[in-house]
């Protein structure tokens, strides 16, 4: 007999602002891709141009469960990628990834 066990999930959420499919998305994913455009600093552009703040996508990931954060597609107006980092660990304790060109990034397995 076998026995139940749920596959991995994977969710990626670009080019938005802050709403509700961000959420049904990420509900429960193993791996979250998301944008983090913008530091918290400048949130009001963020709204403006329809994008996140890593502190945003961070949060999300909070609150969905998220395993494995894996934040992209940032401003070059921020040459530090570790402000990403310290932004999102500031809400975010779980696995963190600030996303580089060409990285391999794997999806945690499920036990």
């Amino acid at each position: 007999m076998s026995v139940h066990r749920p596959g991995q999930r994977v969710a990626f959420v670009m080019d938005t602002r802050l709403c509700d499919a961000v959420h049904a998305l990420a509900d429960g994913a193993d791996l979250l891709v998301i944008e983090s455009t913008f530091l918290e600093e400048d949130a009001a552009l963020a709204r403006e141009y329809g994008h996140l703040t890593a502190r945003q996508a961070a949060t999300v990931a909070a609150e969905c469960g998220v395993r494995r954060l894996v934040l992209t597609h940032f401003s070059q107006r921020y040459p530090d990628p570790s402000r990403y980092a310290d932004e999102a660990a500031a809400v975010f304790s779980g696995d963190l990834v600030v996303a580089a060109d060409l990285m391999t990034v794997p999806v945690p397995r499920r036990a």
